[in-house]
């Protein structure tokens, strides 16, 4: 081995070592992997992340023959070469194309000094019949050419050939069909419907296969939150009673069904291979209430998902995953009672969908670990951008606590320009609306947006729900009048406040949401430029916006977090508030104005209390020194917005 081949050997080990500083990480630490790249959720997956490791892990074992004995394996180590400079080019295109693009020159830098190197020591080192030139690639091709005619000619190859591609094609087919085909999305005649169960387009990490959405509950009722109703109605989920659908609705996706529908409020049924089912708008957006504790819900199209335990039911898939009852035997059977499925699909159950569905969850679990340090968000809340910050744009996790209410979406073009959020980081609501599906799995490659444009346009115009009891007219007038004078002028529509930020100093409420939106999240926001998911209007504020408060009788609890149980509350000093009170609860109490929120709420309800980092019920004092024959009037006014 001469100087030339030897140092080929060096670079070669040196190109395997550092092959293996993105193998390990990328098997062991996806997501340090990509927090170090500055990717987002919305162009990795930790599955994918990991198959690239494995991959370069399988090429990287290929080096080894060629790098060790250059000489002897010559085909090999050429191939080093060419895999090298077929990497550089990848690496050159996603530089050029790539809006993540700068984080990616290392690698570019890497496989082409590699590539040209090792290239350069194998030209001066290999003997002349074994270097680069036209009739040395000439002489390669030749001898694989006859190679496959010799091959050829043997007695049994053709039929073995034939016999192997047809069922590389059957198996391959079956795969597709039931793994990967597209199936035409569900229509829905009216726009509400498609609102309450259409979809909008969220990654396959963000779906749960339908037959295994349908036996969760039962399988795993033990983990149900105590003290709630049965299945998914646990988690605060709506589920409308059953109406005669077209045959056809479900008949594409392979699901027999002549009544619908069968799925809660806010899920979406689709099908990419096998049925699957997706949470969309609605689930968060849509609420019920109840005139007394034996009525019928009434449903409400657009309002806070006020009963939602949206936290409860993303822990209640990751413990459901974390069990050893997650398993194809337990998990099959129990499909088997409801579903008839062919031998085929039972197959790709048991080896394919079920572990990845479990591999998804656990992953997804290791993922929201950060929640275990914040308190818990209880019934209608969720922590609104943390989520964005820390699992999608991998940035370092502050500590801070962005729990914050499910807010209501109806009437949004009165609200078109105006500064939307809790803090009015945003003016724009389709910027807003994608950054919302975002956080909840949706990419740039998975959204759909005529679909997404159909939600948007819905609820451009959606009526605020009337006030469904009665009202005493003249109290409501004299309440009329206190409006416009405490309250109008940062709530009223038109007004010169509202759709504006007054600063915390002024506001005086729990600051926690407003410290957890970050500077350094504008800048990310700012950065990410895959259409459609393009933000370029976010900025950081230092207050909390002046919210029109139509449908204001729907919107308890109040202040941004729901600290405030009802509106007569929110009229009394801080010190008067309730200090604990229980949220899911869904009768509504005309006299205070909000839901009730003790007694009966208590079973199965969110002991709220107010002493728990970010859920301070302080600030907002405005009318509070009103008498209380002033405050009931305005209230009684209120109830009519």
């Amino acid at each position: 081995m001469n100087t030339s081949l030897r140092w080929f050997r060096r670079i070669g080990f040196l190109g395997i070592a550092l092959n293996f500083s993105f193998i390990v990480p990328a098997l062991a630490m996806p997501d340090m992997y990509a927090t170090a790249l500055g990717l987002s959720s919305s162009v990795y997956s930790d599955l994918w992340l990991r198959n690239a490791g494995a991959l370069l892990l399988a090429l990287t074992l290929f080096y080894l023959p060629g790098t060790l004995h250059p000489g002897r394996w010559p085909w090999l180590a050429w191939m080093n070469v060419g895999s090298r400079l077929l990497s550089a080019g990848f690496w050159f295109w996603l530089v050029r194309t790539s809006p993540l693009g700068p984080n990616l020159k290392p690698m570019l830098a890497m496989d082409g000094s590699l590539g040209v190197l090792l290239g350069i020591c194998l030209q001066c080192g290999l003997p002349s019949e074994h270097r680069a030139s036209f009739a040395w690639f000439a002489r390669g091709f030749h001898a694989l050419g006859a190679g496959i005619r010799a091959g050829w000619g043997h007695p049994g190859t053709k039929v073995t050939l034939v016999a192997l591609i047809l069922a590389v094609g059957v198996l391959g087919y079956r795969t597709w069909y039931d793994l990967l085909k597209t199936y035409p999305e569900v229509a829905y005649a009216s726009d509400e419907d498609h609102f309450k169960y259409g979809a909008i387009g969220l990654s396959q990490d963000s779906r749960v296969p339908y037959y295994l959405w349908e036996i969760l509950p039962e399988v795993f009722k033990d983990k149900l939150p105590a003290g709630r109703p049965s299945g998914w109605a646990a988690f605060g989920l709506i589920q409308e009673p059953q109406k005669p659908v077209a045959a056809d609705l479900y008949g594409p996706l392979g699901i027999k069904a002549t009544q619908g529908p069968i799925l809660p409020v806010g899920f979406a049924l689709r099908r990419i291979g096998f049925p699957s089912v997706e949470p969309n708008c609605a689930m968060c957006h849509t609420g019920t209430y109840r005139a007394a504790a034996e009525n019928d819900p009434v449903v409400v199209v657009g309002g806070p998902a006020h009963a939602l335990g949206l936290q409860a039911f993303q822990q209640f898939l990751f413990s459901c995953a974390a069990d050893p009852r997650f398993n194809s035997v337990t998990l099959l059977a129990a499909i088997g009672a409801k579903e008839k499925l062919g031998w085929y699909e039972k197959l790709l159950y048991r080896v394919i969908i079920i572990p990845a569905a479990r591999s998804g969850l656990l992953t997804q679990q290791a993922a929201f670990t950060w929640q275990q340090s914040r308190p818990p968000q209880g019934w209608g809340r969720t922590d609104t951008f943390n989520p964005t910050k820390i699992n999608v744009f991998h940035l370092p996790d502050d500590g801070t606590i962005g729990t914050t209410n499910l807010p209501a979406i109806w009437n949004q073009r009165a609200r078109e320009n105006l500064w939307l959020h809790w803090d009015g980081n945003n003016d724009q609501i389709t910027q807003r609306n994608y950054a919302a599906a975002m956080a909840v799995g949706a990419t740039p490659e998975s959204v759909l947006p005529a679909s997404f444009k159909r939600v948007t346009d819905y609820v451009l115009d959606l009526p605020p729900p009337k006030y469904p009891f009665d009202i005493d007219a003249a109290k409501a007038d004299r309440g009329k009048v206190l409006y416009q004078q405490n309250c109008a002028e940062c709530h009223a529509f038109g007004e010169k406040k509202v759709g504006q930020v007054t600063d915390i100093s002024e506001i005086g409420t729990d600051r926690h949401r407003l410290d957890s939106f970050t500077q350094a999240l504008v800048d990310r926001f700012h950065t990410f430029t895959t259409a459609p998911f393009i933000f370029t209007a976010y900025r950081k504020t230092n207050g909390y916006s002046d919210v029109p408060i139509d449908g204001c009788w729907y919107r308890a609890p109040y202040l941004h977090h729901g600290a405030v149980p009802t509106l007569w509350d929110l009229l009394q000093p801080p010190a008067s508030r309730p200090a604990v009170f229980y949220t899911g609860y869904d009768v509504y109490d005309p006299v205070k104005a909000g839901f009730v929120h003790d007694g009966p709420a208590r079973t199965g309800g969110f002991r709220f209390d107010v002493a728990v980092a970010g859920n301070g019920n302080s600030g907002h004092t405005f009318g509070t020194t009103l008498p209380d024959a002033d405050k009931w009037d305005l209230i009684e006014y209120l109830k009519t917005l």
